[in-house]
């Protein structure tokens, strides 16, 4: 597994939705990369987080479209 393939598996995993095949690897990769068990870290406590914070309403669209645009460029992005 790569440390992208790895990032694109975050939400599936914390949603206990990976296969058994799929979460062997994903667990062998955790423990032999650093830095992805770093980033698992850091995007659970991120999770966490924000599913404390108060529920403000939507997003207006124009902030909502450009906020999926960025996020989708980091996340699809090299690395």
């Amino acid at each position: 597994m790569t440390c992208d393939e790895f990032r694109q598996l975050l939400g599936d995993h914390l949603g206990g939705e990976l296969v058994v095949e799929v979460r062997e690897s994903f667990e062998t990769h955790r423990v032999e990369c650093e830095n992805c068990e770093f980033y698992l870290e850091s995007y659970t406590h991120t999770v966490k987080i924000t599913r404390k914070l108060p529920k403000c309403g939507p997003l207006p669209s124009a902030v909502e479209a450009r906020l999926r645009e960025v996020l989708k460029d980091h996340l699809h992005g090299s690395g």
